[in-house]
């Protein structure tokens, strides 16, 4: 009680000589603060850099040939080099970075405004934008995927000049199924389509606002659309989403076509798949923007169909997406197909599908017809099919 007395009188004392108490943060050994650990700093940002351990899946199969070199980075003297080509016999194809020795990570600080940053570039000559899946394990196993998109590199294409990769966080909260817990993640796994030849090196998780999905100069200029634009007719150079994987396979088909010397053939069947990924795009321009100089009334898309089961023609979405990021889609029904009958080659019955753009709900989308980004194809439940010669014509 005599010591509490003593306390009390000291602390009047100070006070009457003018002395004040102030509030100080407490500071661990690593000067962290009790203040900044309640903001969540985070710091496990580095998941590939130089001779990074902690990477599974580089070895050697007969569908890919993944593994780290020490003659060709970025930085350092290590990058991952990535070559596969999936076919049918093919298991999974990717590899995986527990980075930080397979701790747990907390991502939730940066999930909102973060992103994974990485460098790019091709083995040899060109790459076209390669399907690549990345996939945030947690240590539940529950895996929540982002696709990697054209609109995340610096410029197109890939060559072999080295370039920066942005690919937001926030796509995995958009994405549909279940949600990993991103304040337990064990690994970023990465899963590879179609085919591919490039080599990736200072991978990291940085924090950072929201990328605009407006225009970027690192397209070029756009595009003033000249007509009939042809879309597709033997390649697709500009696309994504080709690839035999989980629930479909979207080939370029030089056995069944109608003109020139191939056609896309897509087989699909994601009944029991709502999850997995059911679109492919491309653009036409070399992925720049393109702009229609006249109104969209004036235009339709045309294509020539082959579907075996012509009720497969109701499982298919098209649409269009801007660089601004508004998307259009209309369902293929029987309204857009006309009766006439196109024999190709080997005895198959072809019918053209003709929609008008005026069908598109523009206005509802608020959808920038000076800034056309790619065309979409979104595909349901199950079907067959082959797209010939698709083109934008004028009515």
């Amino acid at each position: 009680m005599k010591s509490l007395i003593y306390f009390c009188c000291g602390l009047f004392m100070l006070a009457a000589c003018g002395v004040q108490m102030q509030t100080q943060n407490l500071v661990d050994e690593w000067g962290n603060t009790y203040d900044q650990e309640q903001q969540q700093v985070f710091t496990d940002k580095e998941v590939f850099s130089n001779q990074t351990a902690d990477v599974w899946g580089l070895e050697k199969t007969d569908c890919k040939h993944f593994s780290r070199i020490d003659t060709l980075a970025y930085k350092g003297k290590s990058s991952i080099k990535l070559q596969w080509n999936k076919t049918g016999s093919c298991a999974w194809l990717g590899f995986g970075i527990g980075w930080n020795g397979y701790a747990a990570k907390d991502l939730t600080p940066v999930m909102q405004n973060g992103k994974i940053t990485f460098f790019i570039r091709a083995i040899k000559g060109t790459q076209f934008v390669p399907t690549l899946i990345f996939l945030l394990e947690d240590y539940s196993g529950i895996q929540t995927a982002t696709l990697f998109k054209a609109k995340y590199l610096e410029r197109y294409p890939i060559d072999e000049a080295w370039q920066k990769v942005s690919i937001p966080l926030s796509g995995f909260l958009e994405a549909a199924g279940p949600k990993s817990d991103f304040s337990n993640i064990k690994s970023l796994n990465v899963e590879c389509q179609g085919e591919g030849a490039i080599l990736i090196d200072e991978i990291y998780i940085e924090e950072g606002s929201k990328l605009n999905g407006g225009v970027s100069k690192k397209f070029g200029q756009t595009i003033t659309q000249t007509f009939p634009a042809l879309i597709f007719e033997d390649d697709m150079q500009y696309a994504w989403g080709l690839g035999n994987y989980l629930g479909r396979n979207i080939q370029i088909d030089s056995q069944v076509y109608l003109m020139g010397s191939k056609a896309l053939h897509m087989q699909w069947n994601i009944t029991t798949l709502p999850n997995v990924n059911n679109q492919l795009g491309f653009n036409w321009e070399r992925w720049q923007a393109i702009a229609l100089y006249d109104s969209v009334v004036a235009y339709s898309l045309s294509m020539y169909i082959y579907a075996p089961n012509k009720l497969n023609l109701n499982m298919l979405q098209i649409g269009f997406e801007s660089y601004a990021g508004e998307q259009v889609n209309i369902g293929l029904n029987q309204t857009y197909v006309s009766n006439t009958e196109f024999t190709d080659k080997q005895g198959n019955k072809w019918l053209k599908v003709r929609i008008p753009l005026a069908a598109f709900d523009w206005e509802k989308t608020q959808f920038n017809v000076q800034k056309f980004k790619q065309l979409l194809i979104t595909f349901t439940q199950e079907g067959e099919l082959w797209i010939d010669h698709i083109q934008l014509e004028k009515n």
